[in-house]
């Protein structure tokens, strides 16, 4: 079966979507009863919800909010617990860039976690500010990077 990039629509995908992003965003982070699956800036038309299944298993999820100076936002990429280091990362970034090339973006930007630093810089990524103003509330700590594609 292998991978798939899933555009999230179906009830039992949305769920799975809000199931990890609770999880592994918040709560293992400490932050319990604050993840909002409702929150009104998730629907806008230029943000596109991905969800990563391996062999039918959700397994990972993004948000990619596509700009419209030729950029997009790679935002809240979550890796179930269970499945951490196993490659799932890198194939839900390779898979993302795509699609993000197919909105005609050429450059990626993200806000990351300082514990994901090294990943990041491993596949391509360099540090570069970009908008201090998103470096408020959960995004505080983060480390603003960019990628060419």
């Amino acid at each position: 079966m292998g991978y798939e990039l899933v555009d999230v629509s179906t009830p039992e995908d949305w769920a799975a979507y809000h199931d990890i992003r609770r999880r592994e965003l918040f709560e293992a982070r400490g932050r319990f009863g604050i993840y909002n699956p409702n929150y009104p800036d998730e629907h806008t038309p230029d943000k596109h919800h991905y969800l990563l299944k391996h062999d039918g298993k959700p397994v990972g999820t993004t948000r990619l909010d596509v700009r419209g100076d030729g950029s997009a936002v790679f935002r809240l990429v979550a890796i179930t617990a269970t499945e951490q280091g196993k490659g799932h990362g890198r194939v839900l970034s390779e898979l993302v860039e795509g699609r993000a090339r197919g909105f005609g973006a050429h450059t990626l930007l993200v806000n990351a976690a300082r514990t994901a630093l090294g990943y990041y810089e491993k596949t391509g990524w360099q540090v570069h500010e970009w908008d201090a103003s998103e470096l408020v509330d959960m995004a505080a700590e983060c480390v603003q990077m960019r990628k060419l594609l």
